[in-house]
């Protein structure tokens, strides 16, 4: 901001073109970290929740058919039960095992073979188990009956091996925040190439392009990114990108399996800590849930942050059917620790002594 940020693709002085080529560098850095086939099918969005919006409102049709899952975040629930209550989009929601947190794939290929569905959208990691599905097999399965895949990557992007075109996805959203180290207010959408023109643009505007046409441009990536980009943001996510590729992805994820591992091994020797099943199994990107017997989870949270200064999240998570599915909405949620790739083997020693005596005096 102080080295003279300016609009890309608005003028023709040197900071405006210094802002375009970071950002056109940040695409390259982002297409290689996500396995995009070029990085002009990259596009900025607000979010994670914009990014799945994108698609999820550009590219449905009056009556076409949805099959979700009960893993699903309410950034794919709500837009989906708008469209249904709009335009008559039929939702099939698929449900998961609560014992291992994997999609049912005897009822997604069941699902996928008496309907006709045109998207199936797919939660890489859960937001509350952190579990990671197999989704090449089921975008195998999604293809092979004609049904095109939305991949909800917001858990896994950055420190997950991610690679768009071996999973064979054609939509890709992540949030910039997490796993990708970037500010918050940052998002990520990949799009096949050759799709971006079946998917309507939800805003419409100046690109810095075609300045003489009334239309919207339909080269990509301009095609979806009206308006001023937040550059601040983009220059952080440069950055953080940069830095990831610099370290390797596999080295992060095998960081942050380490101590989530560590973890729960340790929280799992505790008295009156429930874990939830899910969250033990190997495919963890780094999220840890549980429950301390007879006590609240915000009441926990509390605890942890005034006494212990220990940053958690209680309750839903904004992923209701999971909660269903887990039978833990009767506890108002349960209490969620996120791993990275910064936290260190003394941060685990000092969480698991904040819950051993919180535990202790249940």
């Amino acid at each position: 901001m102080r080295g003279g940020a300016a609009s890309a693709g608005r003028g023709t002085h040197r900071n405006a073109e210094a802002a375009g080529r970071m950002i056109d560098e940040c695409r390259r850095q982002l297409a290689t970290l996500l396995g995009a086939q070029i990085p002009a099918q990259i596009v900025f969005t607000l979010n994670c929740t914009d990014s799945l919006n994108a698609v999820l409102q550009g590219f449905l049709k009056h009556g076409d058919a949805v099959a979700a899952t009960a893993l699903d975040h309410n950034s794919v629930l709500r837009p989906l039960e708008a469209l249904r209550q709009r335009m008559g989009i039929q939702v099939e929601i698929i449900p998961f095992d609560p014992v291992t947190g994997l999609i049912d794939e005897q009822r997604f290929a069941k699902v996928l073979a008496e309907k006709k569905i045109r998207l199936v959208v797919l939660n890489h990691a859960s937001n509350v188990t952190g579990r990671v599905q197999s989704v090449a097999e089921l975008t195998r399965v999604a293809h092979a009956h004609g049904a095109y895949v939305l991949l909800d990557a917001a858990q896994t992007a950055g420190h997950w091996p991610l690679n768009m075109m071996e999973l064979d996805v054609d939509f890709l959203a992540a949030a910039g925040h997490k796993g990708l180290l970037g500010p918050l207010g940052t998002g990520i959408l990949c799009i096949r190439r050759g799709l971006e023109t079946q998917l309507q643009p939800l805003r419409f505007g100046g690109t810095g392009t075609s300045s003489e046409s009334l239309t919207q441009p339909n080269d990509m990536p301009a095609r979806f990114e009206s308006g001023s980009l937040n550059l601040p943001g983009i220059a952080g996510l440069h950055a953080a990108s940069k830095w990831i590729l610099g370290q390797g992805v596999e080295k992060l994820r095998s960081h942050v399996h380490s101590i989530t591992v560590q973890l729960l091994n340790e929280l799992n020797r505790i008295d009156n800590v429930i874990l939830l099943r899910p969250c033990l199994e190997f495919d963890n990107c780094g999220i840890v849930s549980f429950n301390i017997y007879g006590m609240d989870c915000r009441e926990v949270a509390m605890i942890l942050d005034q006494s212990f200064d220990i940053q958690s999240r209680p309750g839903l998570h904004c992923a209701p059917l999971l909660h269903q599915t887990l039978d833990t909405m009767s506890s108002h949620g349960t209490i969620r620790l996120s791993l990275g790739v910064f936290t260190t083997d003394d941060k685990i020693a000092h969480v698991v002594q904040a819950v051993r005596e919180i535990a202790a005096h249940a």
